[in-house]
């Protein structure tokens, strides 16, 4: 029966698309980024075929295709495959690892992300959030997202390498956004002049940075007691009783820079352009931290309260993913809806076309916070229907603390000052390529008349 079942699969070389011509499909993909997901959506329904960069990929699109690859075929495929293109700025780090090794990684990081190492951060990200909030309210026009990703990179290189002094976190955050600049690179020629040999350069100068941290620490002792990921990788040891290497540290630690910045500085500045469209909503968030902060200093306990600003920033999660599509390598077949996609092949699930479904969310392309919600609760009409930060054993480490540092901030901005957003959404809606738009937008904060404590 087994048998017979399998053979009335179809192979994935029947699935509708195409492969391209001799380059495939890559140049489409470069230039249509979020519109060649969704035309092929339109065009050959949820399940289509196509050729990047040599490799042959399956687009499996919907709730049920994010279960397979995230959860139940995790095993039979390969996240280090899916994101071999960020191996030679971030290494060998958490997101590139597979199976054994990527089990034992989360198990050592695990307690920096979660329990009392979360409450432990709330301080140090409150401070980090009213210097970068006073500073930069001056009513002067600033891009978004560089203005954001430096407050995310601010608190990570904080909390994450325990950075001291001013000119160490210049040092670093130079070093560092030089080196992201890498992953726009399509030619690895690693030369001085070239895009991926800056890069190159800036990551060889920040591991550089790094091995000094590491040296420090080691020649001080005692390199647990300091409350960062640093201090958790040294006083680590592998499941053989063996500390870490200065390599393996080094790669952890460029990954979860990586991972813990992009997320919020992308979130907060869509939570801020949809708010400037929806005033009622606004009006909403500034009532509720009336309600839950009214005139105290923020506390932590506070945060758990404010289930409004938790609705829109899952609703921007919904609309503007950080991560847009997931790609896995497949390692040993496997099956879905009726096909047989090989060993060999690429499987690529896409967060932002799922949750722009309107058989999962009613009026998909409208920002309605209220859809998560008693009694509407969209979200749950399905566990993969909302996959913003991924699910299954790849699922972010740091959701919790990405949580976190958003509502302090978001709470700090709501109640001591405002801001404008361009262009405006009226202008662009709907908004089908977020990744191209977010590099234009442009925010100006300035503090209100009467600030409430902070």
């Amino acid at each position: 029966m087994v048998l017979q079942q399998r053979a009335q699969l179809k192979s994935a070389e029947e699935m509708p698309g195409s492969f391209g011509g001799s380059k495939g499909e890559t140049e489409e993909l470069f230039s249509g980024e979020e519109m060649f997901y969704r035309q092929r959506l339109e065009r050959y329904g949820s399940i289509f075929k196509s050729r990047i960069f040599g490799k042959k990929f399956a687009f499996l699109i919907g709730p049920e295709a994010n279960r397979l690859v995230l959860k139940d075929k995790a095993d039979c495929l390969s996240a280090g495959q899916g994101w071999v293109f960020l191996k030679p700025i971030f290494g060998t780090g958490l997101l590139l690892q597979d199976g054994k090794q990527h089990k034992a990684t989360r198990k050592l990081m695990h307690p920096a992300m979660h329990g009392q190492a979360l409450n432990n951060y709330f301080a140090t990200i409150d401070e980090i959030s009213q210097d970068f909030l006073s500073e930069k309210a001056t009513g002067e026009t600033l891009g978004a997202i560089d203005s954001f990703t430096e407050f995310s990179v601010t608190v990570a290189l904080r909390l994450i390498i325990g950075v001291e002094t001013p000119e160490e976190f210049g040092e670093a955050l130079k070093h560092f956004l030089t080196m992201l600049v890498g992953r726009r690179a399509r030619i690895h020629i690693d030369l001085p002049f070239t895009l991926y040999g800056r890069s190159q350069g800036a990551r060889r100068k920040l591991k550089a940075f790094l091995q000094k941290k590491i040296d420090k620490r080691r020649k001080n002792g005692d390199l647990g007691a300091s409350q960062d990921f640093l201090g958790l990788f040294l006083a680590s040891v592998t499941e053989n009783g063996e500390p870490l290497s200065d390599t393996e540290i080094i790669d952890q630690l460029l990954m979860v820079l990586f991972a813990g910045h992009e997320n919020p500085a992308v979130l907060i500045s869509w939570l801020l352009f949809e708010l400037d469209a929806n005033p009622a909503w606004k009006e909403r968030l500034l009532n509720e931290q009336a309600e839950v902060v009214g005139d105290e200093p923020l506390q932590l306990s506070h945060l758990k309260q404010m289930t409004q600003l938790g609705y829109a920033l899952k609703e921007v999660e919904r609309l503007y993913p950080p991560v847009q599509n997931i790609s896995r390598g497949v390692l040993e077949d496997i099956e879905y809806d009726g096909y047989r996609i090989p060993k060999g092949w690429m499987v690529d699930v896409s967060p932002l076309l799922t949750h722009r479904l309107p058989e999962l969310y009613a009026d998909p392309d409208r920002f309605d916070p209220d859809r998560f919600a008693p009694p509407r609760e969209e979200d749950k009409q399905h566990p993969f229907a909302l996959v913003g930060f991924g699910s299954g054993p790849h699922v972010c480490l740091g959701y919790q603390f990405a949580q976190m540092e958003m509502k302090i901030f978001m709470s700090l901005l709501l109640r001591n000052y405002d801001w404008k957003i361009a262009p405006e959404k009226s202008a662009i809606a709907p908004v089908y390529e977020p990744s191209k738009v977010q590099e234009d937008l442009e925010v100006s904060l300035h503090a209100l008349a009467e600030s409430v404590p902070e």
